[in-house]
């Protein structure tokens, strides 16, 4: 399968799509370059387990203002410089942290994305966006920043853990409903077939916004309350399956403010089936709006209303959402369906 290339008004950037992992240590063989590798890939996979890698903790305390000075620390022992080339090997959280701290060392170093969890791989390593998190609020410190090549090996998705395989389904699940082809949505499709397809749709998108004034914000579908459902568990609930849910309550509203959604039961009916699957336990308390409704106001998207992307003739908008007493049925619907007998 052919690469792609992402246009940015910052610098255009490369996509590749490589088979191996020797591939990717031609990247970090590279003078004057650095790597950094999400410890638990490095322990799964022994060729990046190599002396001089940095190898990181990635959890969301990694993506703080501390985290962030680990890394400039790092960065400045082995005497990066202002043509120093990082080479990022892991998910989303290191994906983010690094990326933002390349964003400000040295005003900005180029780095290489190898994204490994398909969260990464279909939807977060393309767009350019780089976050740490700060006093309870998740993303709310980072850059547009874009990456100066992506390499992306599917193989890698072969030894996540199930609930983090359909963790990344979220996404692609939240893709399929944006562009009204949810009867299409088939996750025994091979990994980079899907990847592939998110990918080009996101790039689509960022063709023409990339830095979310306008249709970029769609791809927030579902994330308005998938972030608060985060936060409210203690992050027990994963990004991608709280998109998830957060896609199914944004379709419920939708329906719920008259908007006509296209294929509605087929959309829950999924996300039914993907939350079961992935065995992640949800707690009623999670589903309170009185504590989401913090979370929400606080979110760095927030303009003070409920503002979400909701869908209507299958086509994503934004609107304001002031009917708030008809969210706390709708909460109590999406966890109820999860647990109701198939």
């Amino acid at each position: 399968m052919h690469g792609l290339i992402v246009t940015s008004k910052i610098r255009n950037y490369e996509l590749q799509f490589v088979h191996s992992i020797n591939e990717i240590l031609s990247e970090t063989s590279n003078p004057n370059t650095i790597t950094f590798v999400d410890q638990t890939v490095a322990h799964l996979y022994p060729d990046l387990n190599k002396d001089g890698f940095v190898f990181v903790e990635c959890n969301e305390d990694a993506k703080t203002v501390d985290g962030s000075k680990v890394i400039v620390d790092a960065l400045i022992d082995k005497k990066a410089n202002a043509r120093t080339k990082l080479v990022v090997v892991g998910g989303g959280v290191l994906q983010d942290l690094i990326g933002y701290c390349a964003s400000i060392y040295c005003r900005g170093i180029e780095y290489t994305l190898v994204p490994t969890t398909l969260l990464a791989q279909a939807d977060s390593c393309v767009g350019g966006k780089t976050s740490i998190n700060h006093g309870g609020r998740k993303n709310i410190l980072g850059t547009f920043y874009p990456p100066s090549k992506i390499l992306i090996d599917t193989n890698f998705t072969r030894t996540l853990a199930p609930q983090d395989f359909i963790s990344g389904l979220g996404e692609i699940y939240k893709f399929h409903i944006l562009q009204n082809k949810i009867k299409q949505f088939d996750p025994t499709k091979s990994v980079l077939e899907m990847v592939y397809d998110g990918l080009k749709y996101k790039i689509d998108i960022l063709s023409r916004d990339e830095f979310d004034k306008g249709e970029r914000r769609f791809l927030n579908f579902g994330h308005t309350f998938g972030h608060a459902l985060e936060a409210t568990s203690g992050h027990n609930i994963p990004h991608g399956i709280a998109v998830i849910l957060g896609c199914m309550v944004s379709t419920l509203i939708s329906a719920e403010l008259g908007y006509a959604v296209v294929d509605l039961e087929e959309i829950l009916s999924i996300g039914n089936d993907l939350i079961r699957r992935s065995n992640v336990q949800l707690e009623k308390e999670w589903f309170e709006f009185f504590n989401l409704q913090p979370v929400i106001k606080s979110d760095k998207k927030s303009t003070g209303n409920l503002t979400m992307v909701l869908m209507n003739n299958g086509q994503p908008v934004l609107a304001d959402v002031d009917r708030l007493d008809m969210i706390q049925p709708i909460l109590n619907r999406v966890y109820g369906g999860v647990y109701e007998s198939v």
